[in-house]
């Protein structure tokens, strides 16, 4: 039986093994320097586990299964091996996961009709505001649902390699272009359950993708975060399996309350 993958590139480095679920850039290209400047690398200790999006200067949104005990945030990165002096490395006093997200699915275990991977989102909280330069900035957050045959793009460092067992981590930040698909698309494509706190995105034909190490990361719709990367198949980029992105729209209260309750 086939797994769905749940990017957790913690689990990969450690075993080698595929996690569960996936977050899962395939079929993309090098992003233009700060044309992504609310990207945000999210690592544990030294290897870069996750994507995050800049939402506010004191704070970060990224995928609740991306959660960790030891995080470090660097912000207006593009090669994450360059000394670029437009970084910003930035300590998170305490991380929000969404409390309707189920934490037990961060377990391995075979694909089930049953599981519900709705509220993949987290907020952290910065020790300190970041600065907004041209190379760090905060996102727009949606006024508006996102609606099939929008045109989006989705970055991040993660896997160029569809394999998710076989990961190839690019140096600069990569990008994506997708399409807003029906949900039904994705109903059709996966065996786990597609709600509507989800988005569906990718092209049908196949070939572009987020991949491993990409979750956590904005899907951004005409210059709005629609979606943050969640799941999907591995491999990646597979004709008629499209990812599963959080659906930004429906949880502005949560975000605005969160913030407003850890000032």
């Amino acid at each position: 039986m086939r797994f769905l993958v749940l990017c957790l590139a913690l689990v990969l480095g450690e075993t080698g093994a595929a996690p569960p679920i996936q977050s899962r850039v395939i079929g993309g290209e090098e992003c233009l320097k700060d044309s992504q400047p609310w990207q945000v690398a999210l690592y544990h200790f030294s290897n870069v586990k996750c994507g995050g999006v800049l939402v506010d200067p004191q704070w970060v949104l990224t995928a609740a299964h991306c959660i960790s005990d030891e995080y470090q945030v660097w912000l207006g990165r593009h090669s994450l091996f360059d000394d670029e002096d437009t970084v910003q490395h930035v300590h998170i006093s305490k991380s929000f996961p969404h409390p309707g997200f189920n934490m037990s699915l961060l377990e391995p275990h075979p694909e089930n009709p049953d599981d519900d991977y709705s509220h993949d989102l987290m907020l952290l909280r910065l020790e300190e505001p970041a600065e907004i330069t041209d190379s760090v900035q905060v996102v727009k957050l949606p006024t508006k649902d996102a609606t099939p045959g929008t045109s989006c793009v989705a970055s991040g460092w993660g896997s160029i390699e569809p394999d998710a067992s076989l990961p190839v981590y690019p140096d600069e930040l990569q990008c994506v272009d997708l399409k807003i698909l029906p949900k039904k698309k994705c109903e059709d494509a996966h065996v786990s359950k597609v709600t509507d706190s989800m988005l569906c995105a990718g092209h049908l034909e196949g070939g572009k993708d987020t991949c491993v190490g990409d979750s956590g990361g904005p899907l951004v719709c005409d210059g709005m975060l629609q979606g943050i990367t969640s799941w999907g198949h591995s491999p990646c980029g597979l004709p008629k399996t499209p990812g599963i992105y959080t659906n930004v729209k429906q949880y502005l209260e949560w975000i605005e309350k969160t913030k407003a309750d850890n000032p």
